[in-house]
């Protein structure tokens, strides 16, 4: 049994790698996993980032910020989960989140969060390692919070 302060830090060994590498590959299954959550992350901090500026008040901002600020933990997370599973940092390009509207852009979030908490609980599923689960768990419980806070942002367009 292994016991560490760090979660980000994984006690691996070769025989830890090598059991993943000859159980169908899931080791791979996983490592793709962080990298898309790492890609999902970066490209929503991008996108908040703009949305935010956009808000039309302060609640809006205040909604999308905290959004904003949770995605850069995931990214920071599932960037040092990959360099500690891997040895390399991650390579990757952000996809740029396009709209013409604010609510366009709240409506192409929802949707988003809602669709990352549905790959997070997946890839939650692929291991039973407790400090990848965690990381995945705490990436999934936050996304479905995003999506409900944009949710409620978008009825609120909607009775203006």
């Amino acid at each position: 049994m292994y016991y560490y302060n760090n979660p980000y830090q994984l006690p691996v060994t070769y025989d830890y790698y090598d059991a993943w590498w000859r159980n169908g590959g899931q080791f791979q299954e996983l490592l793709s996993s962080i990298l898309n959550g790492i890609k999902g992350e970066a490209a929503a901090i991008d996108f908040y980032t703009r949305l935010v500026k956009d808000a039309p008040d302060n609640k809006h901002r205040e909604d999308i910020q905290h959004a904003l600020d949770d995605e850069k933990i995931h990214l920071k997370e599932f960037t040092q989960l990959y360099k500690s599973l891997s040895g390399q940092d991650p390579k990757y390009q952000i996809k740029k989140t396009k709209y013409n509207t604010y609510e366009d852009g709240l409506r192409i979030a929802y949707g988003d969060e809602l669709e990352a908490y549905e790959d997070y609980r997946n890839s939650f599923l692929l291991t039973q390692n407790m400090a990848v689960r965690d990381i995945f768990f705490r990436a999934m419980t936050d996304e479905i919070e995003h999506a409900t806070r944009f949710g409620f942002l978008l009825m609120g367009l909607n009775k203006r």
